[in-house]
C-alpha cells in the first residue's frame, strides 16, 4: 500500500456542526465552502507527503465551527482517525504553560520581572556567570534566559525514567546573561512548570486542567499522564512516506521537560484553548485570563518576534496580528495559528514527522476572504543531464540530510523511508513538498553543483553536497 492509494476517512455528518449558520454577521464566512475546500486541501497535502492522519479544528469567534479527521491513527490495524483521536501537542502547549504563569501573576502571587530563583527553593538554577541581571519569568517564557541543561528525549520503551521537574531545574545553569541573545529554549519551560506547582500549590497537570482546560470545555483530563482510556485513543507516530513511499512507525518518546510541550490532547481541546486567546481570554463563556494579560502574552519581547509562548507577527496583507506556534515530537506534528483581529484560528495535529501548509488557507476561509484552492502543482520539464548533475546527498549543519536521484524524467528525493518527486519551477529550482519549500541547486565558481538552499519553517538552510571534490 502506498500513500497515493490511502483512502482518507472522514465523518462529514458527525463532524460538521450543521446547526451553525452558513454566514456569520462578522463577514461572508461560508461554512460549506470552508469544509469542502479544507477537505480537498488536507487530502491533497497528505497525499503529497505520505502522512498517516490529520485531525483539525477551526475556531471562529466563540465557537468551534468545524472539526474533522482524515487517514489512520494506526496504519497496521487500519484504525481510522476521528476527532477524538489524541496526539502530542508538542510545543504548541508552551503558551498554555505561560498562561498559567500569567494567571498566578494576576492573583498577585508573582511579577513577570521577578527572579525565578526567588520561588524555586532548593531547585534554584545555577547562575554561573554572576550577571547583574537575574533570570526572570519574562526571560524563561520568551526564550531570553540564557539557560542550558542536559535535557533529553527518551524512547518510552527504554525504561529510563526522566528526572523530576525539581531535579531537572536544579541542573540548569546560565551560559550567557539574560537578554544577551534570543535562543529557542525548551529547557527554560521545565522550571516554568515547576514554578506553577510551587506557587499554586497544585501539581502541574492538575493545575492546567482545573484552571485552563476544563473551564474552556476541554475533555482531556490527564494530558501529562494519559489514562488507560486515553491511551486507547493515542495515534501511533510515523515517519512520513512521501508521495511515493510508505509511512513507517517510529519510537514513541517522552521529554524531560514536559511543560515545554509533551502533553496529549485532541485538536478540538487545543482549539478551545486557542479560542480564549482570540477572544481576550474568554471562551465557552468562561474567562481564564484578563484581556490585559492576553495582550501582554501577544507582545514580542526584547526586540525579537517571540512573545510569551507565541510567535507573533503582522499579516502583510491586512495588518492583523497573528499568533502561532508549531509543535514537533518524534513522528508527530501540530500547529496553532490564530488571527487575533478577526478572532479566527486553526489547530491541527498529525501523526507524521512533517507539517502541512493548511493553516494560512484556513484563516483566509474563516475570515471570509476570497480564497480559492490553487491548482495542483505541475512541474516543468528539465533536461535529464541537469537532473543527473543534481543527483547526490546534501547535508546541512543542522542535520538536515537528503539524497536526490534521477528516475526517468523526474528528480526524486529520499529521506529515510520517505520518497517524493520534486516539481521543477525552473531549471535549477524545485518545489519540495516534505518541507513545503523550494530547493535551489547552486553551483561553485567552476560551475559544479556545490550545495542546495531551502527554507524550513520560515528559516533558510544551506546543505552542502557530500563527497564533493
Amino acid at each position: 500500500m502506498t500513500p497515493s492509494r490511502l483512502s482518507f476517512l472522514r465523518l462529514p455528518t458527525a463532524l460538521l456542526l450543521a446547526a451553525l449558520p452558513l454566514f456569520s454577521q462578522a463577514g461572508e464566512f461560508d461554512l460549506r465552502k470552508t469544509e469542502k475546500t479544507m477537505t480537498q486541501l488536507i487530502e491533497r497535502e497528505m497525499q503529497a507527503r505520505g502522512i498517516a492522519s490529520v485531525s483539525v479544528a477551526l475556531v471562529r469567534g466563540d465557537e468551534i465551527v468545524w472539526k474533522a479527521a482524515f487517514g489512520y491513527a494506526n496504519l497496521k490495524t487500519r484504525t481510522p482517525a476521528t476527532p477524538d483521536t489524541i496526539y502530542s501537542t508538542g510545543s504548541t502547549f508552551k503558551s498554555a504553560t505561560a498562561t498559567a504563569i500569567l494567571q498566578l501573576a494576576e492573583q498577585g502571587k508573582l511579577s513577570l520581572s521577578d527572579p525565578i530563583n526567588q520561588y524555586l527553593g532548593d531547585s534554584r538554577v545555577q547562575d554561573q556567570l554572576q550577571s547583574e541581571k537575574r533570570v526572570t519569568f519574562e526571560h524563561i517564557l520568551s526564550h531570553w534566559s540564557g539557560l542550558r541543561s542536559g535535557a533529553s528525549v527518551q524512547p518510552i520503551w527504554s525504561r529510563q525514567l526522566p528526572p523530576t521537574l525539581e531535579e531537572f531545574t536544579a541542573r540548569l545553569y546560565t551560559i550567557r546573561a539574560p537578554e544577551e541573545k534570543w535562543e529557542y529554549n525548551n529547557y527554560a519551560y521545565g522550571p516554568a512548570g515547576l514554578l506553577v506547582q510551587k506557587i499554586s500549590g497544585q501539581e502541574y497537570e492538575e493545575y492546567v486542567v482545573e484552571h485552563i482546560l476544563k473551564p474552556l470545555g476541554a475533555k482531556t483530563a490527564h494530558p501529562v499522564r494519559p489514562s488507560p482510556e486515553m491511551v486507547e485513543l493515542i495515534a501511533m507516530p510515523y515517519a512520513a512516506g512521501g508521495s511515493r513511499g510508505t509511512p513507517t512507525p517510529v519510537p514513541q518518546v517522552h521529554f524531560d521537560v514536559y511543560p515545554a510541550g509533551d502533553l496529549y490532547m485532541t485538536a478540538e481541546d487545543m482549539a478551545r484553548y486557542l479560542g480564549a486567546h482570540l477572544n481576550g481570554g474568554v471562551f465557552n463563556g468562561q474567562r481564564i485570563l484578563s484581556e490585559e494579560s492576553v495582550k501582554s502574552m501577544h507582545t514580542n519581547r526584547f526586540g525579537s518576534d517571540y512573545a510569551l509562548g507565541f510567535w507573533v507577527e503582522t499579516d502583510a496583507t491586512n495588518g492583523h496580528t497573528i499568533i502561532q506556534h508549531g509543535g514537533s515530537i518524534a513522528g508527530q506534528r501540530s500547529m496553532l495559528r490564530g488571527d487575533v483581529d478577526a478572532k479566527v484560528g486553526i489547530y491541527y495535529m498529525t501523526n507524521s514527522d512533517v507539517a502541512i501548509p493548511i493553516d494560512k488557507p484556513a484563516l483566509a476561509l474563516l475570515r471570509g476572504d476570497d480564497y480559492q484552492l490553487p491548482p495542483k502543482r505541475v512541474g516543468k520539464k528539465v533536461d535529464t543531464r541537469l537532473l543527473d548533475e543534481y543527483a547526490g546527498t546534501y547535508r546541512s549543519e543542522e542535520g538536515i540530510a537528503v539524497t536526490f536521484t534521477r528516475e526517468g524524467q523526474e528528480l526524486i528525493s529520499r529521506r529515510g523511508q520517505s520518497v517524493s518527486e520534486l516539481q521543477a519551477e525552473s531549471d535549477d529550482s524545485f518545489y519540495y513538498a516534505p518541507f513545503d519549500s523550494v530547493v535551489r541547486f547552486v553551483r561553485d565558481d567552476q560551475g559544479a553543483v556545490d550545495h542546495i538552499t531551502l527554507s524550513v519553517n520560515e528559516r533558510a538552510y544551506k546543505a552542502i553536497r557530500q563527497g564533493k571534490k
